[in-house]
């Protein structure tokens, strides 16, 4: 039931969910896009979806800027 639960979720997600289309579009496969999810939540917390989502899309963003730049 779970794994049908799941299924669904990620239907709605690439139908509806203009940030997981965009992070879906970016890495290509669907594999290669939930190994990048799975590694970025076992390093840091994220304080939202969104957030995730914004963070696999484009990481350098949330890097802190060093003395050059």
């Amino acid at each position: 039931l779970l794994t049908l639960m799941a299924f669904t979720f990620h239907q709605i997600f690439e139908l509806t969910d203009k940030g997981y289309q965009l992070a879906r579009k970016s890495l290509g496969s669907k594999r290669h896009l939930w190994e990048n999810l799975r590694s970025f939540i076992k390093i840091m917390v994220y304080n939202s979806w969104e957030h995730l989502l914004e963070f696999t899309v484009d990481p350098e963003k949330f890097m802190p800027k060093g003395p050059s730049g």
